[in-house]
């Protein structure tokens, strides 16, 4: 059938008619079992999606075992309006965010809770979907494709970044097979750390989801593994309903910040470069503050549905993760770059109930989370100082040169790393958002559960009171480990830095400050974990291979 055929003149064929029947009974039928229920949210205002919507599909009808005719095509909503998605229809076209996949035939198609799509395979497509074309088209090294990213360390999404690899590039026409997600670059001019402007993700399933994929997860889009996670089993009674504070940031306004794949399965600080920027900010500080932000946001009281949505898309943020952690991802402590991921997992874990991927977050080694290899307790002073783990010929090059890493810790764990205490990474990059990671711990007292450390309440404490710490100290400015015996400026290597910037920081976000001001006072330092929530799913509505 040709695009410009009046689709009000067109009529089923018999097959596809009976394919809309089968989805539609599918979608009916599949029951999600072992999870606590809830409500479903109502039906989509397609006007409104019509009018607003950034994303769409090109339809060919409605599921509905009753459908004879094919309506006009319109436009659905990828999860931004409260109503949620849409059900299962059949589409040949599917455009989200600017990008437009086109099929050979109609497939079946709906969307997931965070509004990404879905496909499956048609009679007659031998098992696959095909996809002829994608716009915009891959060319140069430019708006890359990649199928099940399944590495850490190579990347086939735009020649700039490091780690592009053009043999991971997917070339089109490809027939893509059920469990497969279909991961799509646009590409960006002019950006001076990311060469990404956007990302979008189709993934192919081999039967339609329960109720047309409304109430349940975009599978992980990193690696083979294609779990269906139900939104409906979520805990998000385990959250708190703090009253509200003035100037508060909207749980729309944080939905949409999350609504778009969080493109985030990239070793080093080279990641930020395929960080799409209408997906996310490219930078880990600015990462880290917006998860907390947006996790502290849940913790307050407003409107249930619209909770719920910000709650589906940080958790998406988490399944994506933790897939790309089993494939080898960590968040090594390197500046402000790798930070903010660890409440993401842990919140994740909570929601879900995930004990496997609450083993991920609570059994850490060093070099897993930024948060735990920048903070340590010091040997010569006892309190929670900051500065990733290095060499003392490191430390002392830095102190003396300026060069090499500049928030390596003291190596006799007396003072606050970095170049100069209070400054640099610790002022600039790290310090607001572990005091937001923190605030969130302390009122969700369940999250420290699978958090298990508590060098990071310790340390917000600290730096929010104190601010760094340098004293005592007997250890001379520049000596490369020689002793301080000329007390006549002050004994120790920064004695002027302490309690300097105290409660500072760049990257700091106004709602997060006062969230600790109305709240930490009200948390407790005392928790138990003495009884975990079990569900005899465990999370997983639908495991596949």
């Amino acid at each position: 059938m040709k695009a410009e055929t009046p689709l009000h003149s067109w009529r089923w064929p018999n097959a596809t008619r009976a394919l809309l029947t089968h989805a539609a009974l599918l979608a009916g039928v599949l029951a999600l079992t072992g999870c606590p229920q809830a409500s479903s949210p109502p039906a989509p205002d397609l006007a409104a999606a019509e009018s607003s919507s950034p994303a769409s599909a090109s339809l060919l009808g409605s599921s509905t075992a009753s459908s004879v005719a094919a309506p006009p095509a319109r436009s659905l909503s990828t999860g931004r309006h409260r109503s949620g998605p849409t059900l299962a229809s059949v589409c040949f076209q599917v455009q989200q965010y600017g990008v437009t996949f086109t099929l050979d035939r109609a497939y079946p198609c709906g969307q997931f809770a965070n509004g990404d799509y879905w496909v499956t395979p048609v009679e007659g497509s031998l098992g696959k979907v095909k996809v002829l074309s994608i716009t915009p088209a891959y060319e140069e090294g430019r708006n890359g494709l990649e199928v099940n990213p399944s590495r850490v360390d190579r990347h086939g999404f735009d020649a700039g970044a490091d780690g592009f690899d053009e043999t991971l590039v997917q070339t089109l026409p490809y027939s893509a097979e059920p469990n497969e997600s279909l991961v799509k670059a646009v590409s960006i001019i002019g950006h001076d750390k990311t060469y990404l402007d956007t990302a979008v993700v189709l993934t192919v399933l081999a039967a339609a989801p329960p109720e047309g994929g409304r109430n349940v997860f975009r599978p992980p889009y990193f690696g083979q593994s294609k779990p269906l996670y139900s939104t409906n089993g979520m805990r998000l009674d385990l959250l708190p309903t703090l009253p509200a504070l003035p100037d508060m940031p909207t749980l729309p306004e944080l939905s949409e910040r999350f609504a778009r794949v969080q493109l985030d399965h990239q070793l080093w600080w080279s990641a930020d470069q395929i960080h799409p920027v209408k997906n996310m900010p490219d930078y880990g500080a600015a990462i880290a503050m917006d998860n907390s932000v947006a996790s502290l946001r849940l913790m307050v009281e407003g409107d249930p549905v619209e909770r719920k949505q910000l709650a589906i898309h940080l958790v998406q943020y988490g399944i994506d993760l933790d897939a790309a952690m089993k494939g080898g991802l960590h968040f090594l402590a390197d500046g402000g770059h790798r930070h903010g991921r660890k409440l993401v997992l842990a919140l994740s874990a909570l929601l879900l109930n995930d004990q496997a991927m609450a083993a991920r977050v609570r059994d850490f080694q060093q070099g897993t989370f930024q948060e735990d290899g920048h903070l340590y307790v010091g040997a010569g002073s006892g309190i929670v100082l900051f500065g990733q783990l290095c060499t003392a010929a490191d430390y002392w090059e830095n102190q003396i040169t300026g060069g090499n890493s500049r928030d390596c810790r003291d190596p006799y764990g007396y003072i606050d790393g970095g170049q100069e205490p209070g400054a640099y990474y610790q002022m600039c990059c790290t310090a607001k958002a572990f005091k937001a990671t923190a605030l969130a711990l302390r009122l969700l007292p369940a999250l420290r559960c699978i958090w298990t450390d508590d060098r990071i309440l310790r340390y917000a404490d600290r730096w929010v009171e104190h601010g760094a710490w340098t004293q005592p100290d007997p250890y001379q400015p520049g000596g490369n480990g020689a002793l301080d015996n000329n007390p006549a400026d002050g004994t120790g290597r920064w004695p002027g830095a302490h309690g300097a910037a105290r409660d500072e920081g760049y990257y700091a976000n106004a709602f997060a400050d006062a969230m600790w001001a109305a709240y930490r006072s009200q948390a407790s330092d005392t928790y138990s974990c003495s009884s975990r929530i079990e569900a005899p799913c465990n999370g997983v509505l639908i495991p596949t291979r």
